[in-house]
């Protein structure tokens, strides 16, 4: 048996900051998205994230996608 949790999945629009991309989640925080990939196609756009939790407001990007309704 493990510690080890599973990716957070997730799902907010993208917004750009000063400090990076965010994740603005409807119901609940914004989060820090840490990733080496441009998110400037997804900006302003719903989508749906799997990323590992870093900190209490920083996720460790793994894969971004649109959020299908």
């Amino acid at each position: 048996m493990t510690d080890s949790k599973p990716p957070l999945r997730l799902r907010g629009i993208v917004r750009m900051s000063d400090r990076g991309p965010l994740l603005e989640v409807a119901d609940g925080p914004v989060w820090r998205l840490e990733t080496r990939d441009d998110l400037h196609a997804h900006r302003d756009q719903n989508v749906q994230i799997e990323a590992w939790q870093r900190g209490p407001s920083l996720l460790e990007l793994l894969w971004i996608g649109p959020a299908s309704d």
